[in-house]
């Protein structure tokens, strides 16, 4: 949204740069939140319904992904990619066992479950 004119001052392209760094750094948020949940993630603390929830690093990136493409089904390849840049082939397993372990911390004790499998693709976060 903003442009020089040739020829420009060196000191003015600065001056805008840092202008649109200081605008950028203000809008980042280091939240993320859908529906009940909250996920910081800067302290990685987790809280449902104002209930903190304790997870592994793994499960938060888990979430974190998922959160991230909420309402979106996302398949155990997209999943084993994002967490550990591998081949997925043979390892659907571990997705799952992960996934069980996310679902019974951040569903279990509430209503509405927020992690669904997505059938025959993945699983989807539906807040």
């Amino acid at each position: 949204d903003d442009y020089l004119v040739k020829p420009f001052a060196f000191a003015e392209l600065l001056a805008r740069i840092e202008a649109l760094s200081r605008r950028v750094e203000r809008s980042v948020s280091y939240e993320l939140q859908e529906g009940p949940l909250t996920l910081d993630l800067r302290t990685r603390r987790v809280t449902r319904e104002g209930k903190d929830i304790e997870l592994t690093p793994t499960e938060f990136n888990l979430l974190e992904f998922l959160m991230r493409n909420a309402n979106k089904a996302v398949t155990r390849r997209m999943l084993c990619e994002h967490l550990w840049d591998a081949n997925w082939e043979g390892v659907t397993n571990v997705i799952e066992v992960h996934i069980n372990r996310l679902r019974s911390k951040v569903d279990r004790g509430f209503d509405t479950p927020l992690i669904q499998t997505v059938r025959g693709i993945g699983y989807a976060f539906r807040a």
